[in-house]
């Protein structure tokens, strides 16, 4: 391949060392932009979670979003923390602490932590959350809003529906089907046969919620070839012949569809907090025929709930009642409604643009209380996309990685930056060449 460029490729040095060494220089440069960035945020949000890796580390991962004073919004993960002891509230805060420090940012200007929920996160006085009010008491600042990531939330009230009845005669019978790899063999070929609308049943895995809806719809679909497969085995399932529990088998896999279609609308990276609550609203409305789940949702959601009327207010502030407006924003939100052009661009519907518009000499505070929702991460989907590719990055076959090197990679894998190659290039003392290290 290319052998016109053979000693072109050969003076370029590819040892695992060299390799290594660019990883980490251009880690070092995503994190100096980070840096600059950082030194301008006016206010920022953080979202954590943590999860075991290949080699039973626990890894904790720390994204920032932060805003400017220009409503450009940041959104990187800062550190990859390997925490080879405990993970109590505590030692969780003094690797947030030192990530904070790292990077110059002044604990006031914290407006929202988003986390898994764990109690050593959210706990008031020894969790995460306790110690940063703390920090933050005592630098003049603001308790931070705090919220139960929306992902995590939508799974546990799924969690909650009792769907026992119908999911383990299921899973039996999936289990039955495939876990001989002949019987599985001879249930596709019947299916192909029968000319059937899928070519398959999916497994069931607790681990996965989302797997519920996905199951349950398939063996409704195929209920008529898997009640002649069984037969045919001498295995029959009575519940196939029962009306009543077919009903309550396409009920269940309508519900959990829903729930499936809904976790995904509110999945995605850079979305508005208001966004994300008008979804958990419309959803809501939806669950008044599911009164178990809606009574899991007001629950669950009540973090949100308390800070509605804020959310409204950014979301849309031109149908503000001004009485019920803070002090410092009922002047300027008057002035607001009363401007004819400021309204049709809010119209447009872009709320980041329409805020970025209002004139900072006018309208000061109403683009701070901007801000401060702009920046908050209404879910640790950030996490969940990155513990993924951690699974890749120390896998079984590179369990031995480093911590600083999986550190490098990861902020590497998922950094909106561009690495400055002529800044890294510029500032290596020398260059090596040498030959492909064959070893």
């Amino acid at each position: 391949m290319c052998p016109e460029n053979v000693d072109l490729f050969s003076a370029i040095s590819l040892s695992a060392n060299t390799v290594a060494r660019r990883v980490e220089h251009i880690e070092r440069n995503i994190k100096s932009q980070l840096k600059d960035k950082a030194n301008k945020f006016v206010c920022f949000s953080v979202a954590l979670d943590e999860s075991i890796d290949v080699s039973d580390t626990s890894q904790l991962l720390l994204f920032i979003r932060g805003i400017n004073a220009n409503f450009e919004i940041t959104e990187e993960l800062v550190s990859v923390h390997s925490m080879h002891g405990t993970t109590t509230g505590i030692d969780i805060f003094r690797e947030v602490e030192k990530s904070v420090a790292e990077y110059n940012l002044e604990w006031k200007k914290l407006k929202c932590i988003t986390t898994d929920g764990g109690r050593n996160m959210c706990g008031t006085k020894k969790g995460l959350v306790g110690q940063i009010n703390k920090v933050i008491e005592n630098s003049g600042g603001l308790k931070p809003l705090v919220l139960h990531c929306i992902l995590h939330q939508q799974a546990l009230c799924g969690k909650h529906l009792d769907l026992s009845s119908v999911l383990d005669p299921v899973i039996s019978t999936v289990n039955y089907i495939r876990s001989h790899g002949l019987k599985h063999r001879q249930f596709r070929d019947f299916l192909e046969e029968m000319n059937a609308e899928f070519p398959d049943l999916p497994y069931y895995t607790s681990v996965r919620w989302l797997s519920y809806g996905k199951i349950l719809a398939r063996f409704f679909e195929l209920r008529t070839e898997i009640e002649i497969f069984l037969n045919e085995k001498n295995h029959s399932q009575v519940l196939l012949k029962d009306s009543e529990w077919l009903w309550k088998l396409a009920f269940s896999a309508d519900l959990t569809m829903h729930l499936n279609d809904f976790n995904l609308r509110i999945q995605g990276e850079t979305s508005l907090i208001c966004d994300l609550y008008s979804k958990v609203k419309a959803f809501r409305k939806k669950l008044i025929l599911f009164e178990t789940l809606k009574q899991q949702f007001e629950e669950r959601f009540s973090d949100l709930d308390a800070c509605s009327s804020k959310l409204r207010i950014f979301e849309n502030p031109f149908n503000s009642v001004i009485g019920d407006l803070p002090s410092e924003l009922q002047m300027e939100v008057i002035d607001l409604q009363s401007n004819d052009i400021l309204k049709d661009k809010y119209k447009e519907g872009n709320l980041i643009e329409f805020y970025k518009c209002l004139p900072s000499d006018q309208f000061l505070h109403l683009r701070r209380f901007a801000c401060e929702f702009i920046s908050v991460f209404g879910t640790t989907y950030l996490c969940e996309k990155t513990f993924s590719k951690m699974k890749y990055t120390k896998s079984c076959y590179r369990s031995q990685l480093s911590d600083e090197h999986l550190n490098a990679l990861l902020v590497i894998g998922t950094t909106h930056f561009e690495p400055q190659l002529d800044k890294i290039l510029s500032e290596m003392k020398q260059f090596h060449v040498s030959p492909i290290d064959q070893s």
